[in-house]
């Protein structure tokens, strides 16, 4: 285990075995709304042991990235998606409403200005 995550391997099995959950907020301006994020032992647990990650875990590492993005200015160059909204279409493309939402989103990104 890489020595930076100790503290939160020791956390996570001291405190959150008993269903103990950690909660982040995703602000209104990383997704345009505001949405509770809650990380249990499991999301801590495929974390630290680089397994595949929950969707929760991604969401709170792109609220870090934001951070990092307005504190050194760089907002503007990035546009982060909902990863919720993308997962339903890559699993079912055969779905209508599905290919629908995926075009939208593409075209979505293709209009987003390059800098």
């Amino acid at each position: 285990m890489n020595m930076e995550m100790r503290p939160l391997a020791y956390y996570a099995h001291s405190s959150m075995r008993q269903g103990n959950q950690i909660e982040a907020l995703i602000p209104y301006t990383i997704m345009g709304f505001d949405m509770p994020v809650f990380l249990g032992f499991d999301d801590i647990y495929e974390f630290i042991n680089l397994q595949e990650i929950s969707v929760n875990c991604i969401l709170v590492y792109m609220r870090y990235l934001e951070k990092l993005c307005r504190i050194n200015g760089q907002v503007e160059k990035f546009v982060l998606v909902c990863p919720t909204l993308i997962s339903p279409v890559r699993m079912d493309t055969e779905d209508a409403g599905m290919r629908e939402r995926a075009d939208i989103l593409v075209s979505f990104l293709r209009d987003v200005p390059k800098r």
